[in-house]
């Protein structure tokens, strides 16, 4: 019988381990990572119509977020997403099927519900820029995109604004 033995030097050895840390520490980082959903992912879990208030409000912040900042959005921007307002998780019914089956919900959102049986729900309207009106439809949404981004919510593709102000 033979014995096979391979000889490594130290060198490579460390060469080795320093790739293998490196490629380590990339993936550590990439997992960590906060991925933006495609503006082709509706983020709405379900329909929503806020209150008249609520409504209100979140017109004329929209008017005003589109006065102030119509030149850095671009004059083409035909939506705004506005947030008009939170959504208590039992005034969705059959939430958790909905959650489940949603595009734009994480499973982190639908872990958290589980254990706590309650989430953050954000009520949002569209605006529409050309005839500078609300949509009183509004979206039941549990993620939501950071400010100046685009995405769908429902049949809309907009600029998310957040509360406008």
């Amino acid at each position: 019988m033979f014995d096979v033995v391979a000889y490594i030097s130290f060198r490579e050895l460390q060469v080795t381990l320093s790739h293998i840390g490196i490629i380590g520490v990339a993936l550590l980082f990439g997992s960590c990572a906060e991925i933006e959903p495609s503006r082709d992912t509706d983020l709405s879990i379900d329909t929503y119509w806020p209150s008249q208030d609520a409504l209100n409000k979140a017109e004329t912040s929209a008017k005003e977020y589109w006065v102030n900042y119509r030149a850095q959005t671009g004059r083409d921007t035909r939506y705004l997403a506005v947030q008009s307002g939170t959504i208590f998780s039992d005034e969705i019914p059959d939430i958790y099927h909905k959650l489940l089956y949603s595009p734009g919900v994480n499973s982190g959102d639908l872990e958290y519900y589980g254990n706590n049986n309650g989430l953050n729900i954000y009520s949002v309207n569209i605006f529409d820029t050309r005839t500078e009106r609300l949509d009183p439809q509004g979206y039941a949404v549990v993620d939501l995109p950071r400010v100046g981004h685009v995405a769908r919510f429902g049949t809309y593709v907009a600029t998310f604004i957040g509360t406008g102000g």
